[in-house]
Protein backbone atom coordinates (compact mmCIF):
# COMPACT_ATOMS: atom_id res chain seq x y z
CA UNK A 1 0.00 0.00 0.00
CA UNK A 2 1.26 3.45 -0.84
CA UNK A 3 2.44 5.67 2.00
CA UNK A 4 0.88 8.58 0.09
CA UNK A 5 -2.91 8.18 0.44
CA UNK A 6 -3.90 10.79 -2.14
CA UNK A 7 -2.53 12.33 -5.30
CA UNK A 8 -3.04 15.99 -6.12
CA UNK A 9 -4.87 16.49 -9.42
CA UNK A 10 -5.16 19.91 -11.02
CA UNK A 11 -8.32 19.32 -13.00
CA UNK A 12 -8.17 22.40 -15.24
CA UNK A 13 -4.55 21.72 -16.20
CA UNK A 14 -5.25 18.06 -16.82
CA UNK A 15 -8.24 18.73 -19.06
CA UNK A 16 -6.36 21.41 -20.99
CA UNK A 17 -3.30 19.21 -21.52
CA UNK A 18 -5.25 16.16 -22.72
CA UNK A 19 -7.64 17.74 -25.25
CA UNK A 20 -5.99 15.82 -28.11
CA UNK A 21 -6.33 12.43 -26.39
CA UNK A 22 -9.18 9.99 -26.86
CA UNK A 23 -11.24 8.66 -23.95
CA UNK A 24 -9.22 5.42 -24.08
CA UNK A 25 -5.94 7.31 -24.00
CA UNK A 26 -7.07 9.51 -21.09
CA UNK A 27 -7.98 6.40 -19.09
CA UNK A 28 -4.59 4.83 -19.85
CA UNK A 29 -2.83 8.10 -18.97
CA UNK A 30 -4.59 8.28 -15.55
CA UNK A 31 -3.72 4.66 -14.79
CA UNK A 32 -0.07 5.35 -15.60
CA UNK A 33 -0.01 8.44 -13.35
CA UNK A 34 -1.55 6.57 -10.42
CA UNK A 35 0.82 3.63 -10.82
CA UNK A 36 3.75 6.01 -11.01
CA UNK A 37 2.59 7.81 -7.85
CA UNK A 38 2.42 4.54 -5.93
CA UNK A 39 5.77 3.41 -7.32
CA UNK A 40 7.58 6.53 -6.07
CA UNK A 41 7.73 8.50 -9.32
CA UNK A 42 9.16 6.04 -11.89
CA UNK A 43 7.83 3.23 -14.13
CA UNK A 44 9.74 0.77 -16.33
CA UNK A 45 9.96 1.80 -19.98
CA UNK A 46 8.71 -1.59 -21.09
CA UNK A 47 5.74 -2.14 -23.41
CA UNK A 48 4.61 -5.38 -21.78
CA UNK A 49 4.59 -3.87 -18.28
CA UNK A 50 2.98 -0.61 -19.38
CA UNK A 51 0.28 -2.57 -21.20
CA UNK A 52 -0.55 -4.40 -17.97
CA UNK A 53 -0.59 -1.11 -16.03
CA UNK A 54 -3.02 0.46 -18.52
CA UNK A 55 -5.06 -2.79 -18.74
CA UNK A 56 -4.63 -3.03 -22.49
CA UNK A 57 -3.30 -5.70 -24.76
CA UNK A 58 0.24 -5.10 -25.95
CA UNK A 59 -1.08 -4.60 -29.45
CA UNK A 60 -3.54 -1.94 -28.35
CA UNK A 61 -0.94 -0.34 -26.11
CA UNK A 62 1.49 0.03 -28.98
CA UNK A 63 -1.28 1.57 -31.09
CA UNK A 64 -1.95 4.43 -28.60
CA UNK A 65 1.35 4.73 -26.70
CA UNK A 66 3.07 7.21 -29.03
CA UNK A 67 0.72 10.06 -28.01
CA UNK A 68 0.81 9.09 -24.32
CA UNK A 69 4.56 8.86 -23.96
CA UNK A 70 4.98 12.50 -25.06
CA UNK A 71 3.75 13.43 -21.55
CA UNK A 72 6.59 11.51 -19.92
CA UNK A 73 10.37 11.73 -19.68
CA UNK A 74 12.22 8.60 -20.78
CA UNK A 75 15.65 7.90 -19.29
CA UNK A 76 17.76 4.84 -18.46
CA UNK A 77 15.01 2.31 -19.11
CA UNK A 78 12.45 4.20 -17.00
CA UNK A 79 9.81 6.88 -17.54
CA UNK A 80 8.99 9.75 -15.25
CA UNK A 81 6.62 12.72 -15.18
CA UNK A 82 7.87 16.21 -14.31
CA UNK A 83 4.66 17.52 -12.69
CA UNK A 84 4.04 14.30 -10.77
CA UNK A 85 7.61 14.27 -9.44
CA UNK A 86 7.16 17.81 -8.15
CA UNK A 87 3.87 16.95 -6.39
CA UNK A 88 5.36 13.76 -5.01
CA UNK A 89 8.24 15.68 -3.46
CA UNK A 90 5.80 18.16 -1.84
CA UNK A 91 3.74 15.29 -0.41
CA UNK A 92 6.85 13.63 1.02
CA UNK A 93 7.98 16.86 2.71
CA UNK A 94 4.55 17.35 4.29
CA UNK A 95 4.40 13.73 5.42
CA UNK A 96 7.82 13.92 7.06
CA UNK A 97 6.92 17.21 8.77
CA UNK A 98 3.70 15.71 10.16
CA UNK A 99 5.55 12.61 11.36
CA UNK A 100 8.19 14.73 13.12
CA UNK A 101 5.52 16.92 14.74
CA UNK A 102 3.63 13.83 15.88
CA UNK A 103 6.76 12.35 17.41
CA UNK A 104 7.50 15.58 19.27
CA UNK A 105 3.92 15.81 20.50
CA UNK A 106 3.92 12.18 21.62
CA UNK A 107 7.15 12.62 23.52
CA UNK A 108 5.89 15.78 25.23
CA UNK A 109 2.61 14.08 26.20
CA UNK A 110 4.44 11.06 27.60
CA UNK A 111 6.74 13.30 29.64
CA UNK A 112 3.81 15.33 30.98
CA UNK A 113 1.88 12.18 31.89
CA UNK A 114 4.91 10.74 33.69
CA UNK A 115 5.47 13.97 35.64
CA UNK A 116 1.78 14.21 36.52
CA UNK A 117 1.74 10.61 37.73
CA UNK A 118 4.82 11.17 39.89
CA UNK A 119 3.27 14.31 41.42
CA UNK A 120 0.03 12.50 42.21
CA UNK A 121 1.91 9.58 43.75
CA UNK A 122 3.71 11.93 46.13
CA UNK A 123 0.57 13.83 47.08
CA UNK A 124 -1.77 10.93 47.85
CA UNK A 125 -3.72 11.54 51.11
CA UNK A 126 -3.04 9.12 53.95
CA UNK A 127 -6.78 8.64 54.48
CA UNK A 128 -9.60 9.09 52.02
CA UNK A 129 -12.41 11.45 53.11
CA UNK A 130 -14.88 8.58 53.40
CA UNK A 131 -12.62 6.41 55.54
CA UNK A 132 -11.69 9.38 57.75
CA UNK A 133 -15.32 10.30 58.31
CA UNK A 134 -16.20 6.70 59.08
CA UNK A 135 -13.35 6.52 61.59
CA UNK A 136 -14.52 9.71 63.25
CA UNK A 137 -18.11 8.45 63.39
CA UNK A 138 -16.98 5.13 64.84
CA UNK A 139 -14.88 6.80 67.52
CA UNK A 140 -17.78 9.06 68.46
CA UNK A 141 -19.75 5.99 69.59
CA UNK A 142 -16.78 4.29 71.23
CA UNK A 143 -16.21 5.29 74.89
CA UNK A 144 -12.61 4.08 74.77
CA UNK A 145 -11.67 5.54 71.40
CA UNK A 146 -13.33 8.94 71.73
CA UNK A 147 -10.83 10.98 73.72
CA UNK A 148 -11.95 14.36 72.42
CA UNK A 149 -15.72 13.99 72.73
CA UNK A 150 -17.29 16.64 75.00
CA UNK A 151 -18.41 15.45 78.41
CA UNK A 152 -21.91 16.54 79.43
CA UNK A 153 -21.17 17.27 83.07
CA UNK A 154 -23.98 19.75 83.61
CA UNK A 155 -27.37 18.17 84.37
CA UNK A 156 -30.64 19.78 85.21
CA UNK A 157 -31.54 19.70 88.91
CA UNK A 158 -33.36 16.50 89.82
CA UNK A 159 -32.44 14.74 86.55
CA UNK A 160 -31.45 11.10 86.76
CA UNK A 161 -30.25 8.85 83.93
CA UNK A 162 -33.04 6.33 83.13
CA UNK A 163 -31.92 2.76 83.72
CA UNK A 164 -34.57 0.91 81.69
CA UNK A 165 -36.90 1.57 78.77
CA UNK A 166 -39.82 1.61 81.17
CA UNK A 167 -38.11 4.24 83.31
CA UNK A 168 -37.52 6.33 80.19
CA UNK A 169 -41.17 5.97 79.13
CA UNK A 170 -42.41 6.90 82.61
CA UNK A 171 -40.15 9.95 82.67
CA UNK A 172 -41.53 11.16 79.29
CA UNK A 173 -45.14 10.51 80.34
CA UNK A 174 -44.63 12.35 83.60
CA UNK A 175 -43.25 15.35 81.77
CA UNK A 176 -46.26 15.31 79.40
CA UNK A 177 -48.67 15.04 82.33
CA UNK A 178 -46.97 17.94 84.07
CA UNK A 179 -47.40 19.94 80.91
CA UNK A 180 -51.07 18.88 80.69
CA UNK A 181 -51.67 19.99 84.28
CA UNK A 182 -50.33 23.41 83.39
CA UNK A 183 -52.67 23.56 80.39
CA UNK A 184 -55.64 22.43 82.55
CA UNK A 185 -54.88 25.14 85.06
CA UNK A 186 -54.91 27.62 82.21
CA UNK A 187 -58.35 26.41 81.10
CA UNK A 188 -57.22 24.40 78.03
CA UNK A 189 -59.95 21.86 77.25
CA UNK A 190 -57.56 19.75 75.11
CA UNK A 191 -55.31 19.00 78.03
CA UNK A 192 -54.81 15.45 79.35
CA UNK A 193 -55.05 14.00 75.86
CA UNK A 194 -51.36 13.98 74.95
CA UNK A 195 -50.55 10.88 76.96
CA UNK A 196 -53.42 8.98 75.36
CA UNK A 197 -51.89 9.69 71.94
CA UNK A 198 -48.71 7.84 72.94
CA UNK A 199 -49.76 4.25 73.67
CA UNK A 200 -46.39 2.90 72.58
CA UNK A 201 -44.68 4.41 75.62
CA UNK A 202 -47.54 4.05 78.09
CA UNK A 203 -46.22 2.28 81.21
CA UNK A 204 -47.41 -1.24 81.94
Amino acid sequence: MSERPFMQLYVSDFVGDTLQLSTEQIGAYMLMLMAMWNAGGRLPDDDAKLARITRLSQKRWRAISADLLTFFEREAGEIGHKRLTKELHKAQVKSEARAAAGARGGAATALKTKAHGAANAGALPRHSPDSRNQSEKASAFSPAGNKTAPVLSEKKPGWQRPKTHTDAANTIIEEIRSHDRSRTAAGDEGACRDVLMLPAIRPD
